[in-house]
């Protein structure tokens, strides 16, 4: 597992539709972690969330606590959020 691929991952969710969708559509977290491993994509959710707040750092804009969880799954149906950096928030566990 490495931040690499967490970096990696929410690199290429901003412009694979077709995965994103996937990742929509599944309403479990067991399906998305299935989805995000078939991609190729092996994280923790520590590695994701440390990722997904330096990328929001480095676009400027540090993330807030609300931003945060939700990163962490706490929005609506625990997916789909903005880390604030233009990348969408996954939650895995």
């Amino acid at each position: 597992m490495s931040r690499q691929s967490a970096k990696d991952f929410l690199k290429r969710i901003e412009t694979d539709r077709v995965l994103r969708d996937q990742l929509e559509a599944a309403s479990e977290p067991e399906a998305r972690r299935q989805i995000i491993q078939k991609a190729g994509f092996d994280f923790t959710m520590e590695e994701y969330e440390q990722v997904a707040e330096e990328m929001a750092a480095a676009a400027g804009k540090p993330l807030t606590p609300e931003e945060l969880q939700q990163v962490a799954g706490g929005a609506g149906r625990r997916f789909g959020c903005s880390t604030g950096s233009g990348a969408p928030g996954f939650i895995l566990d």
